[in-house]
């Protein structure tokens, strides 16, 4: 196709953006064509049946006579960034989805640390419940060597907090959420690098 555009010293192309479908051919002539990417609701023929065809006409008609108002298209290394910074975004939903199944977890098992510390995930809070899964059925252990030194104002309050039953269900399913925020995490730290931020966000 686009050889065949070259040869009839046609370039410029207006392409409908219909699904992903159109960014394979974007691809190919972006170097070589003025691309003006339609908008479907501004280009479509008929309302209520979609023909091939007769959206081609259409489209081809309207781009002969400067109606079609294209879409906005920003430079290739652009692009590859927005794309990286939604993943980026995605990793992080990822990450607040599994906060929420921890703690899901231990409300489900009478555990409340997220009542006690502000950050389940913060090392403290960690510790804690990987004394927990060592043994999930003994909730008395010496909380203090596992805190931070800011946190021993709050021994008692952990105490209760942790003063829970975790079944042996559950206590797998927090090893399975635990390794896979620590995956997400890495991941996320990793993505950091690529897109250039100084700090995993």
């Amino acid at each position: 196709m686009l050889q065949w555009l070259i040869d009839n010293n046609c370039k410029d192309v207006c392409i409908e953006s219909t699904s992903k479908y159109w960014i394979t051919v974007f691809n190919v002539l972006e170097n070589s064509c003025n691309i003006v990417l339609a908008h479907l609701k501004y280009v479509k023929a008929i309302r209520d049946k979609k023909i091939d065809k007769k959206d081609v006409k259409l489209i081809a008609d309207l781009f002969q006579h400067y109606l079609v108002a294209g879409s906005f298209m920003p430079p290739s290394d652009i692009r590859q960034l927005r794309d990286l910074m939604r993943y980026h975004f995605k990793l992080t939903c990822f990450m607040s989805s599994e906060n929420n199944r921890l703690q899901n977890c231990l409300t489900v098992s009478n555990i409340q640390l997220g009542n006690v510390v502000s950050d389940t995930f913060g090392k403290s809070s960690q510790k804690i419940l990987d004394k927990i899964l060592e043994n999930p059925l003994n909730t008395s252990f010496d909380i203090e060597p596992l805190i931070h030194s800011s946190m021993k104002k709050k021994i008692p309050e952990l105490e209760l907090a942790v003063d829970g039953y975790i079944t042996p269900e559950q206590a797998a399913k927090l090893k399975i959420i635990k390794k896979h925020f620590e995956d997400l995490k890495v991941r996320k730290a990793e993505l950091a690098i690529i897109t250039g931020l100084s700090k995993p966000y």
